[in-house]
């Protein structure tokens, strides 16, 4: 006895799965350089940033706040 079946717990024994069937072929991967970012992606990031920046700078002053009690 095989220990996979030593440890399987009691009922239908399973059978091998074969994925070629189960998963329809790939379509191919675009071809040539990666497209640049767009200028709305950099208008984000440093949106992103600055939401960042401001969040850390509210924290601070809550802090010195808090301080001061």
């Amino acid at each position: 006895m095989r220990r996979e079946e030593a440890v399987r717990s009691p009922g239908r024994p399973r059978r091998p799965v074969s994925t070629g069937s189960l998963c329809p072929p790939r379509a191919p991967g675009p071809s040539g350089p990666a497209p640049s970012a767009s200028l709305g992606v950099v208008v984000l990031d440093i949106v992103y940033l600055l939401a960042v920046i401001a969040v850390f700078a509210v924290i601070a002053f809550v802090a010195k706040g808090v301080e001061k009690l």
